[in-house]
Formats: structure tokens, C-alpha cells, sequence
């Protein structure tokens, strides 16, 4: 008798990367490229980027201004936040795998809240691509949303994620844990305080059109946007151990 032949599946890795690593260039992206975008700002369109309705005196561009409408600056924005999208929906799945796993916390609501989480950091960092590559000029309604979407659902994301570590440690909670989640009520707050700051600043520019606080709610927003970056960097903390793993397609050969 002839004997059938078989299949035979497996997925070859084509490289392995520390997630520390990984981590350290999906931040350095959009952080390097907002800082390069206010220096090429401040350098080459200074008047420009810093100018008001108020006709004041202002130091500092915006973030609208300074990533927004002037070239180079809005590609070199628009390509760091390219290639920094993929790497942060893995580490959302890393987050969804690792609360999953967390068997200490309580069922039912503690499942609704990672799920939400997870769903709101999706939604954060699509919102933010959106506003990146749909500028106010050229939508401003689909750019306003966007905007939005995408302060509530950070603000609340850093919240949830706090609530989350902390109930889903394991007790006694070890010292790396202590450090995470020190980490994130920092920034969290550093920037819930920046962005409230910044809110005040504008309503008194507007108001008041005093010299030198359109500068102070540029700064408050530059503080908002390192604290963010500086937050979902913390997932080192989390995941300490972890490597990425890049496979090819499963191969399948008869024998």
C-alpha cells in the first residue's frame, strides 16, 4: 500500500527584537520628529509659526503651527507618525494578552475595562493619524473630531491603565510593578495638569491678548506631548522580558 502523503507546517523567524529596543524607536519617532519640526520652525519660519491674531508678542509655535501647514516640517511630522502606527497596535495586543493573563483580578468588571482600554488606545492612536494626515485647512470638521477623540481618549486611556495595573497586580505587588505604575501616575497627572494649564492659557490669549501667553500654552502643549510619549514608554516596565518576533509565512511541504 502506497503510502499518503503528509503535509507539514511550521514558521520559520526571520528576526528577534528586544521589545526595549522596539519601544525605544516607536517613541524616538514621533518625539524626535516634534522636536525637529519646532527647531526647523523657530529656525525658518519663525514669523510665520509664531504669529497671532492678536498681534502679540510670542516665542514658541504651537503644535498646530509647527507640525500643521509649513514644509518641511508637516512630512517630517506625518512620516514619523507613520512609522511609529504599526508598533503601537502590537503593543496594544501585548496589553490586551497581558491583562487577559492577570487571573488574579476580578472577572466580569475587570474584563469590561481592559477591553475598553484597549479600544481607546486603538481609537487614540487612529485619531491621531487622522489628525496628522487631515489638516484644519483642509477639514477642519474631520480634524476637530479627530483632535478630540484624541485628548479624551488619552486622557482616559492613562487613567484606566493606572486603575488596571493596580488592580490586576499580583499581591504582595513586586517592585518592577511599583515602578510602572509609579511611572504612569506621574506622566498621567504631569499631563492632565499640562493640558488643563494649556486650556487656561488659550482662553487668556484670547481674551487678553497679553504678550508671552500664546508661548506659555505652546510650552504647556509641548509638556502634554513628551508626557504622553513618555508614558506608553513605560511598557519597558511591563514587559521587561519580551522580545518581538518577526516570522515569515507558514511553509507547508508533502512527505
Amino acid at each position: 500500500m502506497d503510502r499518503l502523503p503528509s503535509k507539514v507546517s511550521h514558521a520559520s523567524s526571520l528576526m528577534r527584537l528586544n521589545f526595549r529596543l522596539v519601544a525605544k524607536v516607536t517613541c524616538a519617532l514621533p518625539l524626535f520628529s516634534f522636536v525637529f519640526c519646532v527647531i526647523i520652525a523657530l529656525l525658518i519660519h519663525f514669523k510665520s509659526s509664531t504669529a497671532t491674531h492678536c498681534k502679540v508678542a510670542n516665542y514658541l509655535p504651537s503644535i498646530s503651527a509647527a507640525i500643521g501647514g509649513l514644509t518641511p516640517e508637516r512630512y517630517i511630522w506625518r512620516a514619523g507618525i507613520a512609522l511609529h502606527t504599526a508598533p503601537r497596535y502590537m503593543v496594544t495586543l501585548m496589553y490586551y494578552n497581558f491583562y487577559r493573563s492577570r487571573s488574579a483580578a476580578p472577572a466580569v468588571w475587570y474584563q469590561l475595562l481592559y477591553k475598553l482600554t484597549c479600544l481607546l488606545n486603538i481609537v487614540e492612536v487612529s485619531s491621531l493619524v487622522v489628525l496628522t494626515y487631515v489638516s484644519s485647512t483642509e477639514n477642519p470638521d474631520i480634524h476637530e473630531v479627530s483632535f478630540i477623540s484624541f485628548v479624551v481618549c488619552s486622557e482616559v486611556y492613562m487613567f484606566f491603565t493606572c486603575v488596571l495595573l493596580n488592580w490586576s497586580a499580583y499581591k504582595p505587588i513586586s517592585e518592577q510593578e511599583q515602578q510602572s505604575l509609579r511611572w504612569k501616575t506621574v506622566m498621567f497627572v504631569a499631563n492632565v495638569s499640562s493640558f488643563l494649564t494649556s486650556v487656561y492659557f488659550y482662553f487668556r490669549h484670547n481674551w487678553y491678548c497679553e504678550p508671552g501667553v500664546y508661548t506659555m500654552f505652546a510650552l504647556c502643549e509641548y509638556i502634554v506631548v513628551v508626557t504622553n510619549i513618555a508614558f506608553h514608554y513605560t511598557a519597558v516596565l511591563d514587559f521587561p522580558t519580551f522580545s518581538v518576533t518577526v516570522g515569515s509565512a507558514t511553509v507547508s511541504k508533502n512527505s
